[in-house]
């Protein structure tokens, strides 16, 4: 065999065991989302919620109103559930939302908040650009969440 072809296959070998890892990884079931269905799906569809982003407020309020229907879990599922709708289902404006929703929606940490809050106290932000020039924030994140994301 010549060199150029055994280079041709071990590059074959290694594009193969990518792109396995990267299908297994795509259908890794998502915790979150599994305790959505368990605890939403009792009495609905989550068709009914989950193509629909709202405020952190507005959910809190849609939880309330859920409790006070019978809705449940354990303690576990409950956080689970709280954490799928603020990490995929909330907008945020980064010009007046607290810390705690910036935290959860933009998948940052207190710190990197914290330097949010006193940016937009001096000037508010702008748009995507602005906000990730602040050092913590990711960019890959900032990029899919951008459509939640609000000036």
């Amino acid at each position: 065999m010549t060199s150029r072809r055994v280079a041709f296959r071990f590059r074959a070998a290694i594009v193969a065991v990518a792109a396995s890892l990267v299908s297994i990884a795509a259908f890794e079931p998502d915790p979150n989302l599994q305790a959505v269905q368990v605890v939403c799906g009792r009495c609905h569809t989550t068709a009914v919620f989950l193509k629909e982003a709202r405020s952190w407020e507005r959910w809190n309020d849609v939880f309330e109103d859920m409790t006070r229907r019978g809705a449940g879990g354990t303690d576990e599922q409950l956080e689970r559930v709280t954490t799928y709708f603020l990490e995929n289902l909330t907008l945020v404006n980064v010009n007046t939302s607290p810390a705690e929703e910036l935290t959860g929606v933009l998948g940052i940490s207190n710190s990197v908040a914290d330097a949010i809050i006193a940016t937009r106290r001096k000037q508010p932000f702008a748009n995507l650009a602005q906000l990730a020039a602040i050092p913590g924030v990711d960019h890959e994140t900032l990029e899919r969440r951008k459509s939640r994301i609000l000036f």
